[in-house]
């Protein structure tokens, strides 16, 4: 009876420590996704281009409508990314922050990913 508690006991502490563990890990990662959040946002308020500027850049360059815009970092070089829909395709166009030019036009990450899936077939 004695070991039977002291296994029991046992496994409740490893348990324990387990889920603090989890929490100080989650925790840890909350706290640099707010100071990465918090770094976009200066990025963003400092930059040259705004948002709009870049939406009609990333439109008039593509013939597309926005449907998605973000912050990517190309070559060391911080941009909007905004995803443009033309023609059943969705383009990635990068525009820089500071001069508001093209860096970039790709096919979008998920227009990607969703032909990975079918060649899967």
């Amino acid at each position: 009876m004695l070991r039977s508690k002291l296994v029991l006991m046992a496994m409740a502490a490893a348990f324990a420590l387990g889920s603090a563990t989890s929490v100080a890990y989650a925790a840890k990662n909350e706290h640099r996704d707010e100071r990465e959040g918090a770094q976009e946002i200066a990025t963003i308020l400092s930059a040259r281009t705004s948002l709009a500027q870049a939406i009609a850049t990333a439109e008039q360059q593509s013939g597309g409508k926005a449907i998605d815009a973000g912050i990517e970092k190309e070559n060391g070089v911080t941009a909007f990314a905004i995803e443009v829909a033309k023609d059943n395709a969705v383009q990635k166009v990068l525009v820089d922050l500071e001069t508001g030019k093209v860096l970039k036009v790709v096919a979008s990450d998920k227009e990607q990913n969703e032909s990975d899936e079918h060649d899967n077939d």
